[in-house]
């Protein structure tokens, strides 16, 4: 890649997008670049369906069977009363990485852009005016009601 930096690229708002680009390497024939990517995203979102399908499908492309049989492990395990335990333990670890990625990055927002404001103000308190928001309301009701109104 351009300067070699596409190894430090952080996915975490772009794993969709990615994923296309890894799908489109993939039917480009591009089978070595579609599993790096595929691999940038599994990095981010262990638990994304068409990042592992994309891998499995890569790896066979490739016949690296270690690699099918390792992705493939890694995806959701089946309904069968046999996997039950395994697909709530599945499920438990990457809501648990996730939860834990969203505290990363909740940090690094805090850090970028500071505390976020209190939203928990009461404004009809600061509002000096005596109607109620009923009337409000009802005044704008009657406003969309006039026949040249834009929102008929």
């Amino acid at each position: 890649g351009a300067g070699g930096n596409e190894g430090r690229i952080d996915l975490s708002n772009w794993v969709e997008p990615a994923n296309r680009l890894a799908t489109l390497l993939f039917l480009m024939g591009r089978f070595g670049e579609s599993k790096k990517w595929c691999e940038r995203i599994l990095s981010v979102k262990p638990w994304h369906i068409g990042a592992l399908s994309g891998i499995v499908m890569v790896c066979m492309k490739m016949g690296d069977k270690e690699g099918v049989l390792k992705y493939s492990l890694m995806g959701l395990p089946n309904l069968s009363l046999q996997m039950r335990n395994a697909r709530s333990t599945w499920v438990q670890e990457n809501v648990q990485f996730a939860q834990t990625n969203l505290l990363r990055l909740e940090e690094l927002n805090r850090k970028a852009y500071g505390e976020p404001d209190d939203c928990s103000v009461n404004y009809a308190e600061n509002d000096s005016s005596n109607e109620s928001p009923s009337a409000d309301i009802a005044q704008i009701e009657d406003e969309t009601d006039e026949d040249n109104s834009a929102w008929q």
